[in-house]
């Protein structure tokens, strides 16, 4: 008994520090999993970063990535412009090409213009900018590879250029009350264009149209006069000046059909001073084509024509071309480009028309 009095005391001071052992214990353990769960936190948050950071440096598409290259290199309108296709004024050669591709054809005018001929219209350079543009079409640029919309006017119109091709123009039906209205821009200084309007007024026993500038608010309409297939017979003006063609100038020979030629010689004289000259014309007509005008895109037959003016006062002689597109359905040309003394250039397109009903 006395031995376990003594024993009790001993097993007291066990029991505390086991008690004491246990709590260090448990402490460490608390700390391991507080510093666990510190170690984790900032670990997925960092992840979390890293994948934010993946998303921001994710490629650019690749139409992005031209937009913005463009942009970079060009500016922000001329690029959105090429990536729309289309061409601006004073647009350089190469900024062309990229909203449109390379032209089907290109014409050196001297001394420093160009003229690019496209399926959907044409782009006039002068001294390496864009000058004048006749492309009603706008062909998607978002690509590096152009497709060229006039294609799709060809293919629309195939149908009808099989059945047509063969067929011959007869002379048209010309009526009183006609309108059309062009303008007329010189591709060596493009600012000096010239919109007319040209009514016809009679139609026997010649063809009569009034001309009048609508650029100028002092005009009074000139008075021309044809035959029945659009050759010039006569030209008058307010002032009394004027001048006769004898036989008339043969801008057309119909019916027209691909392949036929002529040629024609005519004195121009001056009705007031009695001068002349003499205009020598060789003509064809070529083949079917889609043109594009301010008016709309009609599907023409083109005519060439090879003239040569004689001023036999002093010998002169000026070589140059006409060629125009004739639109049967509107019973006249839509569009002409005209070289003349001087390498100079005209083009002459339709901007909009009113056709006579037939009585």
């Amino acid at each position: 008994m006395g031995f376990a009095r003594r024993l009790l005391p001993s097993l007291g001071v066990l029991l505390v520090l086991l008690l004491a052992l246990l709590s260090v214990a448990l402490d460490a353990a608390e700390e391991a999993a507080s510093a666990a769960e510190q170690t984790a936190s900032p670990r997925a948050e960092r992840t979390g970063e890293a994948a934010a950071d993946a998303d921001a440096a994710e490629p650019l598409s690749a139409e992005e990535q031209r937009r913005l290259d463009l942009t970079q290199a060009h500016g922000a309108d001329v690029a959105e412009a090429i990536l729309a296709g289309k061409v601006l004024l004073d647009m350089t050669t190469e900024q062309v090409v990229l909203a449109r591709g390379e032209p089907v054809r290109k014409e050196v005018i001297p001394p420093d213009a160009e003229l690019w001929h496209y399926p959907a219209g044409e782009v006039a350079f002068a001294q390496g900018k864009v000058s004048y543009v006749s492309l009603t079409a706008v062909a998607p640029a978002s690509t590096g590879i152009q497709s060229t919309p006039a294609a799709k006017h060809e293919d629309a119109w195939s149908n009808d250029a099989v059945q047509t091709a063969d067929a011959a123009v007869d002379r048209p039906t010309i009526r009183v009350g006609d309108t059309y209205v062009y303008r007329s821009m010189d591709l060596n200084n493009p600012s000096a264009s010239l919109t007319t309007r040209r009514t016809v007024t009679a139609t026997t026993p010649t063809v009569v149209m009034s001309s009048l500038n609508l650029d100028s608010k002092r005009a009074r309409p000139r008075t021309l006069r044809f035959d029945g297939q659009w050759n010039l017979l006569a030209s008058r003006s307010p002032d009394g000046s004027g001048r006769d063609y004898a036989p008339a100038l043969a801008y057309y020979d119909f019916p027209l059909v691909p392949g036929k030629t002529w040629e024609r010689t005519t004195t121009e004289t001056n009705i007031q001073t009695r001068a002349t000259r003499i205009h020598q014309i060789a003509g064809g007509v070529d083949q079917w084509e889609t043109v594009s005008v301010p008016a709309g895109t009609f599907r023409a037959i083109r005519v060439s024509l090879r003239t040569e003016l004689e001023d036999p006062s002093t010998g002169e002689r000026t070589s140059g071309t006409d060629v125009s597109w004739y639109v049967p359905e509107l019973r006249r040309s839509v569009k002409s480009v005209i070289t003349g003394k001087g390498g100079s250039r005209q083009v002459i397109e339709l901007l909009r028309y009113r056709l006579a009903a037939a009585p």
